[in-house]
């Protein structure tokens, strides 16, 4: 029950900070050069800020020994007792979101054939934080039709992968909450 508790509550943070129901501006820089590829680089996608936010799943203060701020030491303490679990179980959840989510910030994977002039490269994130799509001269040369078709490709290949990605991330934290259980004395 505490196993399921916990991976529950990294769960829950980690959608709690998703991106996919934000619509905000994007920094987007198109560069193009005779020289090298054209490509599309979204550098990132941020939500926008607001005054109000789940502190009990920003994963801001994951280690109350080490918190000097007795009102956030006392903060994390009643969400764990509001979800039922002990201070260090909390903190496991959040530390297991913490590493799930730098898992799939990291992962890169790419769609499409280099060879054929067209790639797309992305991290695990939906909608991705990181996205590079590169066409070559060899890629313009199949014209607009074709060029369309393995763009659409090549993005479905990565997003696949991706979600190849994310569902390795959330067995690995699985995985590491199930592992520190065990060490806990709580299975």
């Amino acid at each position: 029950m505490k196993t399921a508790a916990v991976i529950i509550t990294a769960l829950s943070a980690t959608l709690s900070q998703t991106h996919a129901f934000v619509v905000s501006s994007s920094a987007a820089s198109v560069s193009s050069s005779r020289t090298a590829p054209s490509q599309l680089l979204i550098r990132s996608i941020t939500p926008s800020s607001s005054s109000s936010s789940l502190n009990m799943f920003s994963g801001n203060a994951l280690d109350v020994e080490e918190e000097e701020d007795e009102e956030k030491r006392l903060q994390i303490e009643q969400m764990a007792k509001a979800m039922g679990m002990s201070v260090e179980e909390y903190q496991l959840g959040m530390n297991a979101r913490a590493r799930m989510e730098k898992s799939i910030d990291d992962l890169r994977v790419i769609g499409g054939d280099v060879a054929q002039g067209v790639s797309v490269e992305r991290d695990g994130n939906m909608p991705p934080k990181h996205l590079v799509v590169t066409v070559t001269e060899e890629g313009k040369a199949m014209g607009k039709v074709r060029l369309e078709k393995a763009l659409v490709d090549a993005l479905k290949s990565a997003s696949e992968k991706s979600k190849v990605g994310r569902t390795e991330a959330q067995k690995d934290m699985m995985k590491y909450i199930s592992d520190s259980m065990k060490k806990m004395g709580a299975m």
